[in-house]
């Protein structure tokens, strides 16, 4: 028994070190052939207009969604690299999709796709989108515990740039007085990182007509605050591991990414017009590595008694159902399971449990702490990434009101006891609407 295990572990291994040879040279040769193809249509020529959900997703247009550059990240090449390309090569749509369905994407790589995304969007003349892009940027600089306020700032700025160029000096004015709090007070920014953000801040405060906060800026960057400087700290809560995952999943995934590849490939060749094989045998591949994958986490989630490994597995399962929901929403630009888009809700469903499960566990890791300020800095840190994956839709169904009334309870809390922090969450208003802000105790 243990010889033939032997033997299936070493085919596994055999399977995926053949797909990984081959990848990179397959995946090239689609995207050679994809760029400098002109854009073709969807596949399904009866298919309707299918925009998703009212929240989030609902600025996703699936029709216009690159079906051959979507499926390289099923063929297996990292999301944020597809995004990057998507940007690049004039697939605004398709860098969206991945933006909002994958959670598995940094916040600083969330945060920079966004911000490419706005001007791809700008350059267009899709003034909606790219301003609901430059939001999401500075939503993530805002809530996300784990960017650097060197980066928090930057994207501040970029945004507030490009909304003057979009003739929207409200908003731009706002994210502007951010990079303005980050500046002045966070304990982390070198002095001359800080000089830089004030002369940044007092260029484009002249843009949209605040001579008094540009002559502040001007007057800071020559004499810049300058609080105790001390090294980024660390986030309390830990980011998860990626879970080891046995042959059988391997090979599975191996055979996912050889019929996402050869998909990719048949849809340039055929201006979009793949064999239906071709479709099915994604597909096929896609619910026999559903079965895998969900018996297998759920299996080893139930086994272990470790909080961190649970939070492991959930996020594994978080990642895949992600990705499964991408699929049951046409949102690779394609049909490829419909047995699953019938399913779409009850998928919706799922993840939403998986979410509830995660911030669960992470509530039970914060009270095992063993001092009360890291209790409060990790409690305000699990809520903020809590508001954060349901804010980008990613979280769906998220307790938004409670969620946020918790959150502002945390920053209160932490004011009072870790005040030298300096940045805090808070709730502020543009143009009468609700948005959240960094804050400082002045």
């Amino acid at each position: 028994m243990q010889q033939a295990k032997s033997k299936r572990s070493r085919l596994g291994l055999t399977i995926i070190i053949g797909t990984l040879a081959i990848l990179m040279f397959i995946l090239t040769t689609v995207l050679g052939v994809l760029f400098f193809t002109s854009q073709f249509g969807p596949n399904q020529a009866n298919r309707s207009n299918f925009i998703i959900g009212k929240n989030r997703l609902a600025y996703l247009d699936v029709d216009k969604v690159d079906p051959a550059l979507a499926l390289a990240s099923l063929g297996g090449v990292a999301e944020a690299d597809v995004v990057a390309e998507a940007i690049d090569k004039a697939r605004p749509e398709t860098a969206l999709s991945s933006l909002l369905f994958y959670p598995a994407l940094t916040n600083k790589e969330s945060s920079g796709g966004f911000l490419q995304l706005a001007a791809a969007y700008a350059k267009e003349s899709q003034k909606e989108k790219a301003v609901f892009s430059y939001q999401m940027a500075c939503l993530i600089a805002t809530l996300a515990p784990d960017i650097p306020d060197t980066v928090r700032a930057d994207v501040f700025l970029q945004a507030s740039e490009g909304l003057i160029g979009l003739e929207d000096p409200a908003l731009a004015e706002f994210y502007l007085d951010q990079a303005f709090v980050v500046a002045s007070k966070s304990p982390f920014l070198q002095a001359a990182h800080r000089r830089s953000i004030f002369e940044r801040l007092q260029k484009n405060y002249i843009l949209i007509g605040r001579r008094e906060l540009a002559r502040q800026s001007l007057s800071l960057s020559a004499n810049a605050p300058n609080p105790t400087q001390v090294s980024e700290e660390q986030t309390v809560l830990s980011e998860g591991k990626a879970v080891a995952l046995p042959a059988s999943i391997q090979e599975a995934e191996g055979k996912r990414w050889t019929a996402a590849q050869e998909l990719a490939i048949l849809l340039v060749e055929r201006g979009g017009k793949a064999p239906q094989s071709s479709i099915d045998a994604l597909a096929k591949a896609l619910i026999a590595e559903d079965q895998e994958k969900l018996s297998f986490f759920e299996s080893e989630f139930t086994k272990t008694t470790q909080l961190s490994q649970k939070v492991d597995f959930t996020l594994a399962q978080i990642t895949w159902l992600s990705i499964k929901y991408r699929v049951a929403r046409r949102a690779y630009g394609i049909s490829i399971v419909p047995e699953w888009e019938a399913q779409a809700e009850q998928i919706r469903a799922n993840l939403t449990k998986m979410y509830e499960r995660l911030f669960a566990l992470y509530a039970d890791l914060v009270i095992a702490l063993p001092e009360a300020s890291q209790i409060d800095r990790a409690t305000e840190e699990r809520l903020r990434n809590e508001v954060l994956a349901g804010e980008l839709g990613r979280y769906p169904n998220y307790p938004e009101e409670q969620r946020r009334k918790q959150l502002l309870d945390a920053t209160s809390q932490l004011i009072k006891t870790l005040p030298e922090i300096n940045i805090f969450v808070s709730m502020g208003a543009v143009d009468n609407e609700e948005i959240y802000t960094l804050i400082s105790l002045e």
